[in-house]
């Protein structure tokens, strides 16, 4: 298991090199121990990467540019679009990737997370969430109990093993954990958290996000409160974007925004 004590000894491993044209890699996320699901979005493509080389085994282009990804199974991927008001499934059968059902939703859709019941979905303008059920019913959606506005840019969702939701919000610079119906139980803060993108869970205590403004990423453990930097400039880390975490290979994968040359940082867990 992924434990606090060992976070510390993560060490970086060589760079994957993941052949994007000179474009951003938006997301990524953890197939299986030797696939990566990449985004990337000016070439509107996902690709399939391979997690030892970085080489490209299949690709597919989509009709607008991916934003965000989650896995939804072991065959299956969720990817929102910018701008079509569409959340796309992409079926993965073994090294080929193709276009699985798609279901309608607001066109200002960024993250997405898989939860217990659907899929938990953030919008850029106005600032909610929701969470889908598999026809594109929204099953709940969020309401602040005393009226006032939460978040101001919601990006990157997380869904944990207790069915907890974690949002990253850059216009605040906090943490926002809610349960599985949508209601706000704890809001996390710290000096460290600044500009926090790419959010994911990788035990029910233990959440990983990245501090883009202050080239950090922080290990928040939500029933204590304590957030701790865990890897940071001296490590690499440089204005980080999104991340995944691959608990069988103990490897963190980790993406830096403004890098167009299809770098992929490794991590591994000692």
């Amino acid at each position: 298991m992924f434990m606090f004590s060992d976070l510390s000894q993560l060490q970086r491993q060589q760079d994957l090199k993941v052949y994007t044209c000179g474009v951003d890699i938006h997301d990524i996320s953890v197939v299986s121990d030797t696939r990566l699901l990449v985004i990337v979005w000016r070439e509107r493509k996902v690709r399939l990467v391979d997690s030892q080389t970085g080489g490209t085994v299949a690709h597919i282009t989509l009709e607008r540019a991916p934003l965000t990804v989650c896995m939804w199974d072991n065959n299956t991927a969720v990817v929102t679009l910018s701008w079509k008001g569409k959340v796309q499934f992409i079926n993965i059968h073994g090294d080929s990737l193709t276009l699985g059902q798609s279901l309608k939703v607001n066109k200002y859709v960024w993250g997405i997370a898989r939860s217990e019941v659907g899929l938990v979905v953030s919008y850029e303008s106005p600032p909610w969430l929701a969470v889908l059920a598999m026809n594109g019913t929204v099953l709940h959606r969020f309401t602040p109990a005393d009226g006032r506005a939460v978040f101001k840019w919601p990006i990157f969702i997380a869904t944990s093993a207790d069915n907890m939701v974690y949002v990253s919000d850059v216009g605040t610079s906090t943490v926002t954990q809610l349960d599985s119906n949508l209601r706000v139980t704890k809001t996390f803060s710290d000096p460290m958290l600044k500009e926090p993108w790419g959010i994911i869970s990788v035990s029910a205590d233990q959440v990983l996000v990245c501090s883009r403004d202050n080239n950090r990423i922080l290990l928040l453990c939500p029933s204590s409160g304590v957030i701790t930097s865990i890897l940071g400039q001296q490590d690499g880390i440089e204005r980080p974007w999104a991340l995944t975490f691959s608990p069988s290979q103990r490897k963190l994968y980790v993406i830096v925004s403004y890098d167009r040359s299809g770098r992929v940082q490794v991590f591994q867990q000692q």
